[in-house]
């Protein structure tokens, strides 16, 4: 969760922020609140207590077992309340929609300067990938293409950087096929957005988008412009192969 003075991370349990001294409202209502169910818990366990003194045998267990049971009640009861709001993707997407036009202006600043990864992160971290905000909406087809690219780029980095990585081995194999499938389906997506983007600025950074992965496996894998769409052109199994011969120097 983010501290409410300073705006940095904070764990839900500590009582003041340790970068600025705040208190943490969240983690105080906690302890307010633990110490009314443990006060309730003591009271119920005296008066239970009371009732098992005055049966014998089965009754005076069941008593017994009562206590318990409302005691392990309590602390659920306890933690269900004051940490089920906390999830911090909750607390970032209700932040996202409490400054959403601000953080939509961010987000075309990435995109204004060609920083597609950064802007498929930003939106990441703001938790307004997926069912974002009105003010989010008009990056509806951008986004689908980037999020493809991203995952496309992360993939490839991953390939090349560690085919040589012993520990690896195991992973190559499933990234390349991994990969195969992401292309094929970017560039499903990618026809798909650019005949429904109208608005002339968000498809200019959809086709840009396009150059740069095309770029990036013309740099990762080797090829020049012939051998990339050759590549394209392949089936995802033949794809797979024409890339293992690229990281193991075929």
């Amino acid at each position: 969760m983010l501290c409410e003075k300073c705006g940095r991370e904070i764990g839900p349990e500590e009582i003041k922020c340790p970068y600025c001294g705040a208190d943490n409202p969240f983690a105080v209502q906690h302890q307010k609140n633990m110490e009314s169910f443990q006060k309730d818990y003591a009271a119920t366990e005296k008066e239970v207590a009371g009732f098992a003194g005055s049966v014998e045998g089965l009754g005076k267990k069941a008593a017994i077992l009562v206590a318990l049971l409302v005691g392990i009640i309590i602390m659920l009861v306890a933690g269900s309340l004051n940490y089920a709001d906390h999830d911090p993707r909750e607390e970032r997407k209700r932040d996202a929609i409490k400054h959403a036009e601000t953080y939509a202006e961010e987000a075309d600043g990435y995109l204004s300067r060609g920083e597609y990864i950064e802007f498929v992160e930003y939106l990441m971290n703001h938790q307004v990938l997926n069912s974002p905000p009105e003010e989010f909406k008009r990056f509806n087809s951008v986004k689908y293409v980037a999020d493809g690219y991203y995952e496309c780029i992360k993939l490839m980095e991953e390939i090349i950087l560690r085919s040589d990585d012993p520990e690896y081995f195991d992973g190559l194999d499933t990234d390349i096929m991994n990969f195969c499938m992401y292309v094929e389906s970017f560039y499903e997506v990618l026809e798909a957005q650019k005949n429904s983007e109208k608005d002339e600025k968000y498809l200019s950074y959809i086709i840009d988008i396009d150059q740069e992965l095309q770029a990036a496996m013309r740099t990762y894998f080797a090829f020049d412009d012939k051998e990339l769409q050759n590549f394209l052109d392949l089936s995802r199994a033949r794809k797979a192969v024409k890339i293992q011969e690229v990281v193991k120097h075929e």
